[in-house]
């Protein structure tokens, strides 16, 4: 059950390596395409969701909507893993 563990451990490090590739990513992108292009997206995205925003119960659903789906994609994840290395171990221990 220890590798559940292990498994959930390097799952959480790899998600954070991956999120910040990700930010390392868009600061790269626009510190390529410079701050007029930046502030210009961010006028137009203001423009488009803040402006008028959507009403406050569907943010609230669709974050926790979000945020349930990742929890079980991460915990299906460290299942699936777990359930490989106890496959491993037995094969090796049968042979």
């Amino acid at each position: 059950m220890k590798s559940v563990y292990a498994i959930k451990l390097f799952l959480a490090i790899v998600l954070g390596a991956l999120t910040g590739e990700a930010v390392a990513r868009d600061l790269t992108k626009w510190h390529a395409l410079g701050r007029e292009a930046f502030l210009a997206y961010q006028g137009n995205r203001f423009d488009r969701n803040m402006a008028d925003p959507a009403p406050s119960a569907l943010h609230i659903v669709g974050t926790a909507v979000f945020v349930v789906a990742l929890a079980a994609a991460y915990e299906l994840a460290a299942f699936g893993g777990a359930k490989c290395i106890s496959l491993i171990a037995a094969t090796i221990r049968e042979h």
